[in-house]
């Protein structure tokens, strides 16, 4: 319980000296509450270690450096090791330990999918998928135990905000590095060569729209305590995102980003004023580059235009349809983790040729292209069942995240150990924007075993706790 400094000085005011002391303690103790806390003394040092994880994971210096200089290869191992470290420290932890029954029922459908492709006579593909997302998994139960505080929080999610300005500086490069030519198809452009998720615009497109959407509501998140350090960080990553999304050409993370600009503005209280914005900036990017405008208009319009009978829709088409079918010969469980390609062989002839040329051969190192279709393909109807509870916990999670921010007085702007005004409710938009749009975008793109889903989904329930609104409702758990 905090005491009043002129209640200090009054209750010592026959003692001079006493009173003198007590007054000089007071101050200084009410000065220390406007010193924020570094991220290493928010909490002990697994937290800490924590931190540095999601900094490697986020960022990914450990594939960078290799990249560049091939004998710094072990690097890669360390994230790993790492979050080994955390995992045993996890099990010791004292506290109460916050699970995620959802995420773990899919990681058991995944394990279970290995014995699936196995007995389907491929399972190689399986085992390694599992390997890269049990890390996932792992890293977000334990984020779940260990940031259950503003405190703790704030620094995880101020890494993800940096993780999209990082990579929008990348996508900067890569128009030096991989130019757009006129004839050049952006399908094929390398755009972060050194990331194996982000190198192409499959997965760097919805990366950036989640950017933009989360930068956003970052910025309006530290209006409390703005300063021109972070607003320029800020706008770097909005206009950074926008481009990268612009330039990356692709047409589900437009899809995805309609999806979260109409969110984002049904949920403004100024939608004239983001109208008019929105307009000025389309306006303004078609002066400043009138080609790059032209040829994105371009390539959008073939969305409606080609449908799913000429190009990538046709091919996106046959994909799905086999999916389709791989799942109608095994509706319960599915084929197997990562098992689209080899389980072909169950609907496709020895010797047949599909409508869209593909053979068994051609097929066996295919995925769908779409996060739905591969869910019912390999994970059949409990796959989709687990999914849609997933999903559907993000967004009752997140609304009552914000719900309780409401009913909370705002926090002091100067309180280390607690969230801004205003920023619980912020952020947890950015999150749903952000999620919004990655949902969108992995109808059409391979998403499902990309760390850009899971990473938006452990942070908006790390938020859920970190803000007290799961004491709220933890009588009705998942």
């Amino acid at each position: 319980m905090s005491v009043e400094p002129s209640r200090i000085i009054a209750d010592n005011v026959t003692d001079g000296t006493a009173g003198a002391q007590a007054s000089t303690s007071a101050t200084s103790a009410a000065g220390s509450v406007t010193v924020p806390r570094s991220w290493r003394e928010a909490g002990p040092w697994p937290y800490q270690l924590l931190v540095i994880l999601w900094f490697l994971i986020l960022l990914a210096p450990f594939k960078l450096i290799p990249y560049y200089i091939p004998p710094a290869r072990p690097l890669s191992w360390l994230p790993e090791l790492l979050l080994w470290v955390c995992a045993f420290k996890w099990l010791r932890w004292p506290t109460p330990k916050h699970g995620y029954p959802a995420y773990t029922a899919f990681m058991v459908l995944l394990v279970f999918g290995i014995a699936v492709a196995y007995f389907l006579g491929n399972w190689g593909e399986a085992r390694g998928t599992v390997r890269v997302v049990y890390q996932y998994y792992l890293l977000g139960i334990i984020t779940l135990t260990f940031c259950t505080t503003a405190e703790r929080a704030r620094p995880i999610l101020a890494i993800y905000f940096a993780s999209f300005l990082w990579y929008g500086v990348w996508g900067l490069i890569s128009l030096k590095t991989s130019p757009l030519g006129a004839n050049m198809d952006p399908s094929v452009r390398t755009i972060i060569g050194w990331h194996q998720e982000y190198d192409n615009r499959d997965a760097f497109g919805p990366l950036m729209v989640a950017g933009l959407a989360y930068s956003i509501y970052y910025l309006q998140a530290h209006r409390a305590i703005r300063t021109r350090a972070r607003t320029a960080l800020a706008t770097s990553s909005i206009g950074l995102c926008a481009l990268g999304f612009i330039t990356s050409f692709g047409r589900g993370a437009f899809l995805g980003f309609l999806a979260a600009a109409i969110s984002m503005w049904l949920r403004s209280r100024r939608k004239l004023t983001v109208v008019v914005g929105l307009i000025g900036a389309i306006l303004g990017l078609s002066f400043i580059a009138p080609q790059l405008a032209s040829r994105y208009v371009a390539t959008m319009q073939s969305i409606t235009g080609e449908g799913t009978q000429t190009g990538t829709g046709k091919d996106r088409a046959e994909l799905w349809g086999i999916a389709w079918q791989e799942f109608l010969s095994s509706p319960m469980f599915g084929v197997g983790t990562s098992n689209y390609g080899p389980a072909a062989q169950r609907v496709v002839g020895a010797e047949e040729t599909t409508a869209g040329g593909y053979t068994l051969g051609r097929l066996f190192e295919r995925v769908p292209h779409s996060a739905p279709m591969r869910i019912l393909a390999e994970f059949g109807l409990a796959g989709a069942l687990v999914a849609c509870i997933i999903v559907l916990d993000f967004f009752r999670t997140n609304r009552r995240t914000r719900a309780h921010a409401r009913t909370q007085p705002d926090s002091q702007a100067d309180d280390p150990e607690g969230f801004p005004a205003g920023y619980v409710n912020a952020t947890a938009l950015g999150l749903h924007a952000a999620f919004l749009s990655i949902c969108v975008s992995s109808i059409f793109y391979e998403l499902l075993y990309s760390p850009l889903i899971w990473n938006v989904i452990v942070l908006n329930r790390m938020l859920y706790f970190a803000s007290g609104a799961s004491v709220r409702y933890q009588r009705n758990p998942l």
